[in-house]
């Protein structure tokens, strides 16, 4: 076996000796750790991140977006996936209300323009791969994003804000997951308010015979602990305060007879993790079997011990030098039947991430000045980078930042790797969700590690469960890793059988460019599938099928572009967005200013004309297939006339004075224009087809609904085809015949046409340049967001440089910088300045 997956370490044990090494022989752990390696390999899963250029926006503004895309077990940039997609989600209403496809290269961005006639209200924008939809939805990427109307209609009245601040549920947390009988066990708790948010509160718990079995305060947000050893055979009821004095009762978890429990110490000691287990399960010494202590961090097992069930308590050190990275550590407790009994995440801080920093070439402005904004980035070591950045710059006065708002550094070490334990009603609309993730990683603060020991008392691990591991359970694999955009469909027998050896050509014309020809061929059953293409926004999609001996005759389809993952309806029972926005009076105001002067000024670039009045009759353009001047009688065929006849001729039937038609007797018929002279005896009209002379007979097997019109001459009006036309004329005008027939309508054989959404072309960011004389430079201009730059890289010496123009906002400015070093390694980066 592979013993570089695992570090032995020396543990230090704190009742007695009861954890060894793993040595040759320990079957049940290698067989675990095996089949873990082998489930990490063969299921990779990849995280996506957005940097929104704002927290909030009025609606008719544009959302300018970065997105970063990272292999889920280093954080590295992963390019294996190359497309992805961008959704603008209203959750309350089940609806996608736009969608980006956008190709990727480890990063991507782009933008989504908002409706100016979109509601206010709580919005979201969710990112993912093809790929990642073969795993729990929790993965994808989700941002709430508050989009405001010119003025906003929602006030927080105080009935509604006393809510705010009631509890509406409570949930406890065993550590390591269960209450046992007679063991002392710490009780993580988080209270939350009807709009699923932490809210303060205290409380008391009570045993069923009115005892105060413990007390309890929240720390942060909600949560907290407090410790608690349940007895036999009692039940506990804990009470929180409300706002207005009364209590309210929610019901702790029953508690077992015997079993496990753990505790981890994360706190007191820099260096060291230590794991405390205690055992209330009376097994003999001669019977004792091992018990087994796993530690991974996002696929790498880091740490593995046993040690004997028949002891009490024990306990073990981890060393955290020893855990690869920054982020959360599962730490799970197998017992002797290789069953999960105790699990505890913590979170280990080493500060491993890339040195960013950003600066300007002043600290105070003018409005309308420029400024030069200077980035750096390095490893510990102050070696210089290389890397991938973006770059959002904002007016402070107009927008305010949600408190310790997620941010990449957040997201990647926190939010993607952890889900609620448990989902209960209040939860049900922030699944996953962690409220003010930055608080935890402020450097000056001196409780961040106690409380985000205690959010993880709260949490569980969600990118895999051990059962599943253990029962070799798999993912579903239904959907493709997408280098590219694909074109699927089916190339078949008319009779809708597989044909041999079909060959296919794609044609892809998009407007202004050159169109792509790609070559594939079909299966044995008739599946075709052109994987890895690239094509931009609407753009024409042709398919030709062609047999070994060039015959066309198939029917060719194209599989429907695919549709976006299924939105889930949330109600909520109260709005979390309605608060008084008189906060945002500012904003509101100038993004609408900001909004009508664009219109105006697209407007001002369009050249207005002079009415014309138009007096003249409008000319019909001369039909090739009529050589004749008019027509005696013309019966023009609609939709109705053609779908009670079975053939042309039945359409001719009495709707024109002197044509009789009558069956012949041997399954055609007999057509005359009565009144005219017969020069030859016979009484047959002439047939014309599209101009085209033919037999009567050949209009009993045309499809009546395929005719556009049909005439009849007679006398002088048919005398420019010669005697042929002595008896008269019946000139049949088909829908195909005519010029301006759309051939994409007509299904033709071995041929197929569709129109398709390539990738999104982002829009430049507007930002006007005031060292140059303009009029638009005229126009006043306070820009919530002053800048965006989504793409900016540092060279070989780790810095990048970039300037733009201030507005006319007297105010501060924010800079966030966020990114990554191709080398590996993420950062963030904060600056502010003012402009006077």
């Amino acid at each position: 076996m592979n013993r570089k997956l695992f570090t032995f370490l020396s543990i230090t044990l704190f009742i007695t000796s009861a954890f060894t090494f793993m040595e040759d022989g320990d079957d049940f752990i290698e067989k675990l750790v095996a089949k873990f390696d082998k489930f990490h390999h063969e299921n990779p899963q990849e995280k996506v991140y957005l940097q929104l250029d704002k927290p909030y926006y009025l609606a008719g503004e544009t959302i300018w977006f970065k997105g970063y895309l990272f292999d889920a077990t280093y954080h590295r940039i992963d390019s294996v996936s190359r497309v992805l997609y961008v959704d603008l989600i209203d959750e309350s209403k089940g609806k996608i209300i736009a969608q980006r496809t956008l190709k990727s290269d480890g990063s991507t961005f782009g933008d989504i323009l908002i409706p100016d006639s979109l509601a206010e209200g709580s919005y979201q924008i969710r990112a993912y791969t093809n790929y990642m939809r073969n795993f729990s939805e929790e993965f994808f990427f989700r941002q709430e994003i508050k989009i405001w109307e010119g003025a906003s209609k929602n006030k927080l009245t105080e009935t509604a804000g006393n809510k705010l601040q009631e509890v509406a549920d409570l949930q406890f947390f065993p550590e390591g997951g269960n209450l046992v009988v007679g063991l002392q066990t710490r009780v993580g708790f988080k209270a939350v308010n009807i709009a699923g948010k932490g809210v303060e509160h205290e409380g008391f718990v009570l045993s069923s015979t009115k005892d105060t079995a413990a007390a309890f305060n929240s720390e942060h947000l909600g949560m907290g602990y407090f410790n608690f050893t349940p007895e036999n055979l009692e039940t506990y009821t804990a009470y929180v305060k409300q706002k207005d004095g009364t209590l309210k009762s929610f019901v702790l978890p029953t508690a077992y007879q015997q079993g496990y429990t753990m505790a981890i110490d994360n706190v007191s000691n820099k260096e060291k993790i230590k794991v405390f287990i205690s055992n209330s399960t009376p097994i003999p010494a001669d019977k004792a079997k091992d018990i087994v202590i796993i530690a991974q961090q996002r696929g790498q097992i880091c740490f593995v011990a046993k040690g004997s069930e028949k002891l009490k308590s024990f306990g073990v050190s981890i060393p955290k030098d020893k855990i690869p990275d920054d982020g959360i550590i599962q730490i799970t407790m197998f017992d002797s039947k290789g069953e999960p009994r105790c699990e505890r995440l913590v979170f280990v801080q080493q500060d491993k991430q890339i040195n960013l920093k950003v600066s300007t070439d002043k600290a105070v402005y003018k409005n309308r000045e420029k400024v030069t904004l200077n980035l750096e980035a390095t490893d510990k070591a102050g070696k210089p980078l290389k890397g991938d950045f973006s770059v959002a710059v904002t007016d402070a006065g107009q927008v305010i930042p949600d408190a310790f708002q997620g941010n990449l550094l957040t997201y990647l070490l926190l939010t993607s790797d952890i889900a609620e334990k448990k989902t209960g009603e209040y939860y049900a609309s922030l699944k996953g969700n962690i409220e003010q993730p930055a608080y935890y990683f402020e450097s000056n603060n001196e409780n961040a590690a106690r409380h985000l020991d205690i959010l993880m008392l709260t949490q569980g691990w969600r990118r895999f469960v051990w059962k599943d591991i253990i029962d070799n359970k798999k993912p579903s694999f239904q959907h493709i890793l997408e280098t590219g955009l694909s074109i699927t469909g089916k190339a078949l027998r008319p009779n809708g059988k597989p044909a041999n050896n079909v060959s296919l050509t794609l044609m892809l014309k998009t407007q202004n460019e050159n169109p792509q020809i790609l070559m594939s061929s079909a299966d044995s059953l008739g599946n075709y599938a052109f994987y890895g293409i690239d094509f931009n926004d609407s753009t024409q999609v042709f398919i030709q099928g062609m047999k070994d001996k060039g015959s066309k005759n198939l029917q060719v389809s194209i599989d429907p572009q695919q549709s976006a993952p299924k939105v889930q309806i949330i109600r909520t029972p109260f709005n979390p967005i309605e608060f008084d926005a008189k906060e945002l009076a500012d904003f509101l105001k100038k993004a609408k200013d900001a909004i009508e002067l664009e219109k105006k000024l697209k407007l001002n670039k369009v050249q207005m004309l002079d009415e014309v009045v138009v007096r003249a009759k409008k000319e019909t353009p001369p039909d090739s297939r009529k050589i004749y001047g008019r027509a005696s009688n013309t019966i023009k065929v609609d939709n109705i006339l053609c779908a009670g006849a079975t053939n042309v001729l039945q359409m001719l039937q009495g709707r024109v004075p002197g044509v009789q038609i009558s069956p012949d007797g041997s399954g055609g018929y007999k057509v005359i224009i009565r009144g005219i002279g017969t020069i030859n005896g016979s009484t047959d009209p002439l047939v014309v087809l599209d101009g085209m002379a033919t037999s009567v007979d050949i209009l009993t097997g045309i499809n009546p609904c395929d005719v556009d019109e049909i005439d009849i001459l007679k006398g002088a009006d048919a005398a420019i085809f010669g005697s042929r036309a002595s008896n008269g004329v019946i000139s049949i005008l088909t829908k195909r015949g005519g010029a301006n027939y759309d051939y994409s309508k007509d299904p033709a054989l071995g041929v197929a046409l569709q129109k398709r959404f390539g990738y999104h072309v982002a829009r430049e960011f507007y930002a006007p340049k005031y060292d140059v004389d303009k009029p638009e430079n005229v126009r006043p201009d306070f820009r919530s967001t002053l800048h965006w730059a989504p793409n900016v890289q540092t060279d070989s010496t780790g810095k990048a440089t970039l300037t733009y123009w201030n507005t006319d906002a007297k105010t501060s400015i924010n800079i966030v910088v966020e990114g990554t070093a191709f080398s590996g390694g993420i950062g963030i980066a904060k600056n502010t300045y003012q402009v006077k």
